[in-house]
């Protein structure tokens, strides 16, 4: 899973009403938090899909390899309806002791998760074994509030074949925004482009990210800096400007230009990283992945993720630190790499991820990650990224600027 709303969703299909009613049974009947009682530790998260459901099932049997005694119900809701019903869920009786959360969403959750730095000091969880922009990602107000499990740089695809029949070297680990741009000119005709754009900040976000530019400071919105709005803006003349992709419309899911990408139509797309495997399945040609591109073609990564973290009213915060320990293990991380797809935030875990991948994936992966920095955003965050959809489209046609669009979002949304 990623801190994605978006993201996230789209990786999930049909809920399955029936399974999550008896989980949450399963849950109720363990004596709600458990641990303190004797009984198993509930997790409430988001559960969409089977998809879901497999993934934390996946941890949970693979933890009960490192801890047998590890015993862990699951019950939940869909990834949308999560961030608001987890608050009143722990108001309620029987009130979970292990909460999900993304990097993305630490500081929304943040009054409802624990500190973990006295447990982690205690159990001696050495932290330094983990990713440290997913670590950071997870801090609220100095202190911890989850363990990440997974830590997925935004990476950019790319069509090979296509690049070779343009006659173009395909990028490595480096890539500037003038070679990039050299490229995607080349492969762009009357009727193709080269780049497919996605609606919404997240992508806009890895883009900004790479050459420094963020839209958080201190904890607050700050899409007005001028650092962001030229990235931003740059970012927007790739459609009206460079003429190299399409304006997407506010409609359209990410589906759409991923779409385009493995259909062959596009022959670039920027995404995470937990796409690999769905992309090559669909894609009918020869997939690259590469860094996204800066203006001085170093890697700079924006990391996406997820966590365990755990209620503050818990009455089992050792046993359910114990089963975060379990469910983050490196073999456990090992195991969902190779089951799920995702890059483990542990880095000794990272290189069960490459397997079934083309070495340089794996390579960009790791430049990308050797010098990352989390999606960090704030608790109105959906917002944003509401309005960005909305507003975003203005700027790509040439009808607004990036200043006239952050403007217009930083003032309706309380940062």
């Amino acid at each position: 899973m990623t801190p994605r709303s978006k993201r996230a969703a789209g990786k999930i299909g049909t809920a399955i009403v029936l399974a999550g009613a008896l989980t949450a049974l399963a849950g109720c009947s363990g004596g709600g938090g458990g641990g303190a009682s004797g009984g198993p530790i509930s997790m409430y998260t988001w559960v969409s899909s089977q998809s879901d459901r497999d993934q934390w099932e996946g941890f949970i049997s693979l933890g009960k390899k490192v801890d047998p005694k590890l015993d862990v119900t699951i019950d939940g809701p869909s990834f949308n309806d999560y961030w608001t019903k987890v608050k009143t869920r722990l108001s309620g009786s029987n009130a979970p002791c292990l909460l999900t959360t993304q990097a993305a969403r630490a500081q929304e959750l943040g009054g409802l998760l624990m500190p973990l730095d006295d447990l982690i000091k205690k159990y001696k969880l050495d932290t330094s074994e983990f990713d440290k922009s997913m670590l950071k990602g997870m801090t609220v107000d100095g202190t911890i509030r989850a363990i990440p499990y997974d830590a997925e740089p935004i990476v950019l695809y790319y069509n090979a074949d296509a690049f070779k029949a343009a006659g173009l070297t395909p990028p490595g680990t480096t890539y500037t925004r003038e070679q990039f741009l050299s490229d995607a000119k080349k492969l762009t005709t009357a009727d193709h482009k080269a780049l497919a754009i996605e609606p919404g900040f997240f992508t806009v976000n890895a883009w900004t990210i790479a050459d420094g530019a963020e839209a958080v400071k201190n904890g607050k919105l700050d899409l007005t800096n001028s650092k962001l709005v030229d990235q931003v803006q740059s970012y927007f003349d790739l459609v009206n400007k460079e003429q190299i992709a399409k304006a997407p419309e506010a409609a359209d899911g990410s589906d759409v230009a991923q779409a385009a990408f493995t259909g062959g139509n596009v022959d670039m797309l920027i995404e995470g990283p937990w796409m690999y495997g769905t992309f090559a399945d669909a894609a009918k040609f020869d997939m690259g992945v590469t860094i996204v591109p800066t203006t001085s073609g170093k890697a700079h990564g924006m990391t996406a993720g997820s966590g365990f973290g755990i209620a503050k009213n818990c009455k089992d915060p050792d046993g359910a630190f114990k089963a975060i320990q379990a469910m983050t293990a490196q073999s456990v991380l090992e195991g969902q790499a190779a089951a799920r797809g995702i890059v483990p935030s542990r880095a000794a875990a990272q290189p069960a991820w490459a397997d079934g991948k083309s070495a340089a994936a794996m390579d960009a992966v790791n430049a990308l990650l050797s010098n990352a920095t989390a999606q960090i955003t704030t608790p109105t965050w959906n917002q944003v990224e509401t309005l960005f959809t909305q507003y975003g489209v203005e700027g790509y046609r040439g009808d607004k600027t990036a200043k006239d669009v952050l403007n217009t979002i930083q003032h309706s949304v309380s940062g």
